[in-house]
């Protein structure tokens, strides 16, 4: 024990900067897809990282305490390391692992205040060393407390509630009083402030809805995409100008349409590609903005502390290397060396770590020679079958797990995510989104009320269009989420009684990914599905599934032969539809879709009726839920959502803000119920 006394102290400081270094090098690669296994870890740190800095803050003083009551004075070498204790507990660039963290930081502030106490009292009770130490150690400590300050600060700038609550213009008029610059230097984003101009020259312009349905309509049918080289320029001016764009939209606020028409004439500049690449740089950006220090590193203030923290680090390791350092613990004075040079190397890292992590990522991704190494959370497609689903649980594959003791608890957690893959499908989906949205503004949009109406749609305009809706436009009459679900299990079926001819292979293949996905966000994130969802759903129809498999062998049970139980089953047996209702109504309409003679219409149906169901979806998600996603990742949902956005359709935000006149006046006089394209 007389060894752990001794090196107790000293192996708490180490631990807590091989944590901080953890945490800098998860802050900038927490969104790589390669690295998904890294969260769990990412979040024990994130957690223990404070913890672990208090209890070493602690020990220093009750070991100084000690060394007092003994010998009449303390260590002047662990003294010193109370200033990097502080940085410690102003961590690395992630501020929050949720977004409910950035609500907490009132109570950081009271930590900042208790710990900046303990650790100037206990250097200023028994500093007993020379000038130059003492020089470092005041140096290191302004860089302490403003790096601990910046915590609660960043928080506070990154609070949903906060930022809903304040104005997201800029000061107007003459910034004269103390108020105002204190504003303009602690308060306002420096990237936000280049976008307001462009934002309120927008804005300068008022239309109606109905002149921004008409401009949209030309702006699209006579839209033409820009060069390569203009849409890399056009992609880089956006990053800036969008900024406060797309803060707004995550905060359910209304854009006027003038600004709604300037951002769908820029986004249809873009190609696929760059369309979809312009959506990762902004869902990127809003990751940063909400999970770490980069909304209030962008201030006056933020800038100047990029250079003075730096600076101050630096200057307190030369000056303690350049101290006298005898009748000192060489234990210590080794301690103390690595504690001050990472300092300042970490202080450093904003200016070489991202090229550092990319260069490491390419040289790993030039090794294994993989092509989804390269992939972030924005490419991929959560998914999630229930005939996979129900083969697992019939097999029982987590019942050993289950009764390891602990895991029971976590079983409804566990449930969820043991069959969850990811597929990175993003951007092809993304062109089948903007396609629906480019043909609703040329064939079926023709004024204000069809406009409307078009974000309503679930599926009935692909029926329409194939004359369907008398075979299969019951299916809409169901809840949404029991419609997904149904829908869900026919494609399913329709998938076992195909043929894999290269004319339909891509349709069906799209159809299957965001079928997994929409199943994906009922079982496993209902909030973003619909406000409403009945997650149970997922549950009871796999309660109604399984007498339908009860013969099925254990050792070949897998989705094909769950898909051939529900097709083997009578329509004599009453009985057992009755009990399965959700399940009676996905064979109905598989039947009614097998039924179709041409295969390839079968599919062009079964994915125009999904990527609809993915839009009307998207439409109704909440902006928070959105920026919550984005803490773990983000869903693709959110690319969808934006990418909406983008296309000029309505949003949740636009739908409360703007409902329309009611009754007779909404509708247009020159406008049909359906277009031509659209009727049935």
């Amino acid at each position: 024990m007389d060894w752990w006394d001794e090196w107790k102290l000293r192996i708490l400081v180490l631990c807590s900067l091989f944590v901080q270094l953890f945490l800098l090098f998860s802050g900038y690669v927490r969104n790589w897809y390669i690295l998904r296994w890294l969260r769990v870890v990412v979040w024990i740190a994130y957690i223990g990282g404070d913890a672990l800095a208090i209890y070493a803050l602690a020990t220093l003083f009750n070991r100084q305490k000690q060394q007092a009551t003994v010998d009449g004075g303390g260590n002047a070498l662990e003294v010193i390391w109370a200033p990097v204790l502080l940085i410690h507990l102003g961590g690395q660039s992630i501020t929050a692992y949720s977004l409910e963290d950035n609500e907490l930081w009132k109570r950081h502030a009271i930590t900042l205040v208790s710990q900046v106490t303990v650790a100037l009292y206990v250097f200023c009770k028994w500093w007993s060393g020379e000038k130059r130490l003492l020089q470092a150690a005041v140096l290191l400590f302004i860089a302490g407390i403003i790096r601990f300050s910046e915590k609660p600060w960043a928080l506070q700038r990154a609070s949903f509630r906060d930022t809903a609550s304040t104005n997201l213009s800029p000061p107007r008029g003459e910034i004269t009083s103390g108020a105002a610059i204190w504003r303009l230097l602690c308060c306002t984003n420096c990237q936000e402030l280049a976008g307001f101009g462009e934002d309120n020259k927008h804005q300068e312009v008022s239309y109606s809805l109905k002149e921004y349905v008409e401009k949209a309509q030309v702006c699209v049918k006579e839209g033409a995409k820009a060069s390569e080289k203009d849409q890399f320029k056009e992609l880089q001016k956006n990053k800036n100008v969008a900024m406060n764009y797309i803060y707004r939209t995550f905060l359910d606020l209304s854009a006027p349409y003038s600004a709604r028409l300037h951002y769908l004439q820029s986004f249809l500049k873009f190609d696929e590609v760059y369309g979809h690449r312009m959506l990762r740089e902004w869902i990127g950006m809003q990751f940063s903005t909400l999970y770490t220090k980069v909304r209030s590193a962008n201030t006056c203030i933020g800038f100047c502390l990029l250079f003075l923290l730096p600076s101050l680090a630096l200057a307190s390791a030369i000056l303690f290397n350049k101290s006298s350092k005898d009748g000192y613990n060489k234990s210590d004075i080794t301690v103390s060396r690595i504690l001050y040079s990472a300092t300042a190397v970490i202080e450093f890292s904003p200016f070489w770590f991202p090229y550092l992590c990319l260069l490491v990522l390419r040289c790993k991704c030039d090794a294994i020679n993989q092509g989804d190494m390269v992939y972030s959370w924005q490419d991929m497609v959560s998914q999630h079958n229930i005939m996979l689903f129900c083969a697992r649980k019939k097999k029982g594959e987590l019942s050993s797990l289950m009764k390891i003791p602990g895991f029971s608890y976590l079983r409804d957690y566990i449930n969820k995510h043991w069959c969850i893959w990811h597929e990175p499908a993003a951007q092809q989906i993304s062109v089948l989104v903007r396609q629906h949205a480019e043909d609703g503004w040329k064939a079926y949009i023709r004024g204000p009320a069809t406009y409307r109406r078009f974000s309503n749609l679930r599926g009935e305009q692909t029926l329409w269009k194939h004359d369907l809706m008398g075979q299969l436009g019951w299916s809409f009459g169901l809840p949404f989420d029991e419609c997904v679900l149904v829908w869900h299990v026919a494609t399913d079926l329709c998938s076992r009684r195909t043929t894999n001819t290269s004319d339909i292979i891509q349709s069906r293949r799209n159809s299957e990914i965001i079928s997994n996905h929409m199943i994906y966000l009922l079982f496993v994130c209902p909030e973003m599905l619909m406000v409403g969802t009945r997650q149970d759903l997922f549950m009871i129809a796999c309660g109604e599934i399984e007498p339908m498999i009860e013969d099925e062998p254990l050792p070949s049970l897998d989705e094909g032969s769950i898909t051939r139980g529900i097709l083997g089953v009578e329509r004599g047996d009453d009985d057992l539809m009755k009990k399965a209702p959700m399940i009676s109504n996905a064979r109905k309409l598989a039947d009614a879709l097998i039924g179709l003679d041409d295969e390839r219409k079968r599919w062009e149906v079964i994915q125009g009726v999904w990527v609809e169901m993915l839009c009307y979806s998207a439409s109704r998600c909440r902006g928070y839920e959105h920026a919550k996603s984005l803490a773990h990742g983000g869903e693709f949902l959110t690319n969808v959502w934006l990418l909406w956005s983008c296309m000029g359709m309505e949003t949740l935000p636009d739908k409360i803000h703007n409902p329309g006149i009611p009754g007779p006046l909404e509708s247009d006089p020159d406008e049909d119920h359906a277009p031509a394209a659209a009727s049935g």
